[in-house]
């Protein structure tokens, strides 16, 4: 197996700059242990975020790493395991088979030539095992996907929720619940059809996710409600995302196929609660505080966000 792969230079604001690089398959002498160890280890897991935090714990014992970050656009996937840090190294790994995206190592301290050399000679194990996750990935995706609205179902949110809760936890990063309310849904049924109301729904999934970020996970969550899983996302930066939606709301409304003769967008009122993760939350008390901060924005009379 073939596998090529274009290394960034030190910083990320020079991330034009690059170079070839080509490896072929394991060389002779060349870290064998490290590598049979990696092999066996990748193994454990299809979960991308389990698959990279596997890496990262096995390649840190050869170069020491703050984290890595991982996407692949073809797919829509992107994972992050990793504090901000001043220097990194990137790698777009593309095999005879397909193009499996790009993976970045980060931390503080500038790369050695010979710490390169290093994690060029260990990307040769991650390619089946990542290879074999992204496939699993686009399975569960597709199978746990709302057929109605395109978002994630609810019934994959619990165990998402506590692996997102855990990960956060243990590497000290910021994580928030946005909860998103379609106010007055009766009425709008009322007026125009229970299948009018649909299409509002898959209109207002398909914003939020264009709005969100590839690292967020949205979910159906309620009949009218959207759960918005904020990946590395504080109070203020909540409220950033929370205010793009609702204004993009309010000033765009929804395009909504079939709804009148003259096709004008639908515009509805939304009321938005969330809540931030602190040392002490599980899944359930998050959520019960996101739920508070949306009753709070649904007693103001919509079109609120609240914390």
């Amino acid at each position: 197996m073939v596998i090529s792969v274009r290394a960034k230079t030190q910083s990320e604001t020079d991330v034009g700059k690059v170079k070839p690089i080509t490896k072929t398959g394991l060389l002779p002498g060349e870290m064998p242990d490290l590598r049979i160890q990696l092999s066996e280890a990748l193994q454990s897991s299809l979960e991308l975020n389990t698959l990279l935090s596997v890496y990262l714990e096995n390649v840190s014992t050869a170069v020491k790493l703050d984290g890595i970050y991982y996407s692949n656009e073809d797919q829509g996937v992107d994972a992050s395991i990793a504090k901000q840090s001043t220097h990194s190294c990137g790698y777009r790994l593309i095999t005879s088979e397909d193009r499996l995206g790009e993976i970045v190592f980060k931390r503080s301290k500038k790369f050695t030539e010979k710490e390169l050399g290093i994690l060029e000679s260990l990307l040769s194990p991650l390619i089946c095992p990542l290879r074999n996750s992204l496939k699993y990935t686009t399975a569960v995706k597709a199978a746990y996907m709302d057929p109605l609205t395109g978002a994630d179902n609810i019934s994959t949110l619990p165990s998402t929720l506590e692996r997102e809760i855990d990960l956060s936890k243990r590497h000290n990063q910021a994580l928030s619940i946005l909860l998103i309310d379609i106010n007055h849904m009766g009425n709008l049924n009322d007026h125009f059809g229970h299948m009018t109301g649909d299409k509002v729904l898959s209109a207002l999934a398909r914003r939020i996710m264009q709005l969100c970020r590839t690292t967020d996970a949205v979910f159906r969550y309620e009949d009218n409600q959207f759960l918005v899983i904020l990946h590395n996302t504080d109070k203020e930066g909540t409220q950033v995302i929370a205010r793009r939606i609702l204004r993009s709301v309010q000033k765009e409304g929804l395009e909504v196929l079939g709804k009148l003769p003259d096709q004008e967008p639908l515009h509805v009122s939304l009321s938005l609660g969330f809540s931030v993760l602190t040392g002490t939350d599980s899944s359930t008390s998050l959520l019960e505080r996101a739920a508070k901060a949306l009753g709070k924005a649904k007693a103001c009379g919509g079109n609120a966000i609240r914390f």
